[in-house]
């Protein structure tokens, strides 16, 4: 650990993600971020956060997935299963990299509405990433003042700004997979401009995906809209409505070793056979009323509604999911002085409510049957109340001390609709399953910063966070008997830390963190053999998530740029049993399956003179992944380099952008993503090999 704080240090490495595509390192402003629940500058802020702003988010990205934004930033894994039925596998720090589908461990906000339930699980149907504007991510428990499932932030940003004119940006990019000849196009537009005195943005996108897989296939159409309107002096208003409608995710499923080396472009049998994917729409709406006060304060409340449409044929069942939610964020945070010492003071509260309608039908034969193959009819409700309070002093003008509480409160209820006391004495599914969990948590934080020059801040840091297992996880009980899993408890995990960043020269930005989480009751997703590719999960009983967060990013001539971001992660169990038929297993100092060890970003943007022409390189490089707790399988490590060039000008007036880009360019074949304690040695998800697309941007 001293040998880990020594290069903490000392070494200029980690640059925050911004600007690394068309931005020049000296001219970058001072950063403020709101990822810590207060708007605060970045040199003040204990935690480790990276900002990725829009120039990163373009030219030449295809915009299909977080992965291709935040690869570059230390600490993050994203595994892209090329799978947009199931989402990419998220993990912050470890946290959230048991997720089977969607997003767990990490909160996911949209202009300040969270896209994470109060169960903890968090959706991306409604975010179209190329309308995003910057995204801030926070790492480390630190996070908990978000409450439930906070191992880390995403906070996601459209831009309210508008020209003084009604403007248009448009894209379109298609491309085509070497191997199976199968081709994906995207499109989307952008209109913004001014309403009255405030402004407004509207983006519409449509994605249609073939997939290099065997029924991979994807259709994706999303709304978003945005509107800034001030009401009166030091008030305004912000009104957000998404619509996402996906008619089509087909699940091609993981494979076993022998399927991938005989044809790694297949789908799993029972995934054609059962027509495994999705058909989900879901909508969303919030508006925040904020008020500026003279002294520099702020008060602000969001009220929010949510309700998602799932079809959801899986290999085990068919799905079909009605839910509604929605909540109240109310914060203020006030500037005074304690004393001698500046101070901010934000408290506030966090009140959400989800209610869910699920039903599961069994298969007769290829498809699911008429109401009388219900295998679960249940109504779950969740409710979560979570007050907070965080200040932050300057005890000097170079030391800053910041603390937080939270209290977290959710409460699970179960009404089992499949009971039949006549058929209960043969089959013990029709039991009335109805009843309540209760999980609550009071998580803390503390730290640090200390600013010895402008360019340079060091902090240290502690803290916790909570985290329940979803409705999803609780319903799916391995004795397949309808309510919640009486046995699956909430994880809880102290995370301490020290960091460091800043700036050389006005050329160079960088940063590092170590850092140690200790975890209890991890938890851990398995599969049973009598029901392959279903995910049930249980508690293991401690855990310990080490790492070190390195990264570098630096203008070494004029038009000429490297960056490069390092993440070394050590989890083990350090507590874990578990006993299966006749079989107690003791995993105590083994790794964690599901993230590799090592990861490595490296990038060079040329932009030379004023020619308008462009070109990146970017290598991604990935360690071995253990897929098993239990055994040694690993899936190999890799090395994948993309290329991206373009040329940007104008045109008649009109800004134009043709660019075009050659993915994983020497062929590399590689899994992109595991499915971790899977059944019948199913773990494998392979990602595309060489690949290549077009494309145009055009706006005035």
């Amino acid at each position: 650990m001293r040998l880990l704080l020594a290069l903490t240090l000392a070494l200029p490495a980690a640059a925050p993600a911004q600007g690394r595509d068309s931005v020049p390192v000296d001219t970058l402003p001072p950063l403020t971020v709101s990822a810590t629940r207060a708007a605060r500058p970045l040199a003040r802020t204990p935690n480790a956060v990276e900002t990725v702003t829009r120039a990163e988010l373009g030219p030449a990205r295809p915009t299909l997935g977080l992965d291709e934004v935040l690869a570059g930033v230390p600490g993050v894994f994203v595994a892209d299963r090329w799978n947009f039925s199931l989402d990419q596998r998220i993990a912050i720090r470890g946290f959230g990299a048991r997720s089977a589908f969607a997003v767990r461990g990490v909160q996911v906000l949209l202009d300040g509405i969270p896209q994470t339930l109060p169960d903890g699980q968090g959706q991306l149907t409604n975010v179209e990433l190329g309308a995003a504007d910057r995204i801030e991510v926070l790492r480390g428990s630190s996070s908990a003042l978000f409450g439930n499932a906070a191992g880390g932030v995403i906070s996601i940003w459209t831009d309210p700004d508008a020209p003084p004119r009604w403007g248009e940006d448009a894209r379109v990019v298609a491309g085509t997979f070497d191997r199976s000849g199968r081709s994906w196009s995207k499109w989307q537009s952008t209109t913004r401009g001014r309403l009255g005195a405030g402004s407004a943005q509207l983006t519409i996108s449509r994605m249609s995906f073939a997939g290099e897989r065997d029924h991979s296939a994807a259709d994706a159409r999303n709304v978003n809209a945005r509107a800034e309107l001030p009401l009166a002096p030091g008030w305004d208003l912000t009104a957000i409505a998404d619509y996402g409608d996906d008619p089509r995710a087909d699940n091609p499923g993981a494979l076993t070793l022998a399927e991938l080396r005989v044809n790694r472009d297949a789908a799993a049998a029972v995934n054609l056979q059962r027509d495994a994917g999705k058909d989900v729409s879901q909508g969303q709406g919030g508006v925040t009323v904020r008020r500026s006060f003279a002294n520099g304060g702020t008060a602000a409340l969001t009220l929010f509604g949510f309700t998602r449409d799932l079809d959801n044929p899986q290999t085990f069942a068919a799905i079909r999911l009605k839910r509604l939610a929605g909540g109240a964020r109310a914060t203020v945070m006030l500037p005074f002085r304690a004393g001698p010492w500046p101070q901010e003071l934000t408290a506030g509260v966090d009140v959400q409510s989800q209610r869910d309608d699920r039903v599961n039908f069994n298969y007769v034969g290829a498809t699911a049957q008429a109401d009388t193959s219900r295998s679960l009819d249940q109504l779950e409700h969740v409710l979560e109340l979570g007050p907070f309070i965080q200040s932050a002093v300057r005890v000097t003008p170079a030391t800053t001390v910041t603390a937080g509480l939270r209290w977290d409160a959710v409460r699970f209820s179960v009404a089992d609709r499949l009971v039949d006391t006549a058929l209960a004495a043969s089959n013990p599914i029709y039991l009335d399953d109805s009843g309540r969990r209760r999980m609550h948590a009071l998580s803390g934080s503390f730290g640090v910063t200390l600013n010895p020059t402008d360019a340079l801040t060091l902090y240290a840091s502690a803290g916790s966070s909570f985290e329940t297992p979803t409705t999803t996880e609780l319903a799916n009980r391995p004795d397949t008997l309808g309510g919640f899993n009486p046995a699956l408890g909430p994880q809880t995990a102290w995370t301490y830390e020290l960091g460091a960043r800043g700036a050389s020269a006005g050329r160079v930005r960088w940063s590092a963190a170590v850092y140690q989480a200790n975890v209890a009751g991890e938890l851990i997703p398995f599969e049973e053999p009598a029901s392959p590719q279903r995910r049930f999960f249980r508690n293991a009983g401690s855990a310990h998530h080490r790492g070190v967060e390195l990264g570098a990013e630096a203008q070494i001539a004029a038009g000429l740029r490297l960056g490069a971001t390092y993440t070394y992660s050590d989890f083990r169990y350090a507590a874990y049993r578990f006993t299966t038929g006749s079989v107690t297993y003791v995993l105590d100092g083994r790794p964690l399956p599901g993230v590799p060890a090592h990861v490595l970003d490296l990038r060079l943007a040329v932009r030379p003179g004023a020619s308008g022409v462009w070109g990146q390189i970017e290598t991604r490089a990935n360690s071995s992944v253990r897929v098993n707790d239990t055994l040694t399988t690993q899936a190999s490590g890799w090395w994948t380099t993309d290329l991206r060039f373009g040329w940007e000008g104008t045109v008649a007036g009109v800004r134009v952008g043709p660019f075009a880009s050659v993915q994983n360019a020497f062929n590399r074949g590689y899994v992109g993503s595991v499915t971790v304690n899977a059944a019948a040695g199913r773990y494998y998800e392979p990602a595309p090999r060489r690949n290549g697309y077009l494309g145009l941007s055009f706006g005035w």
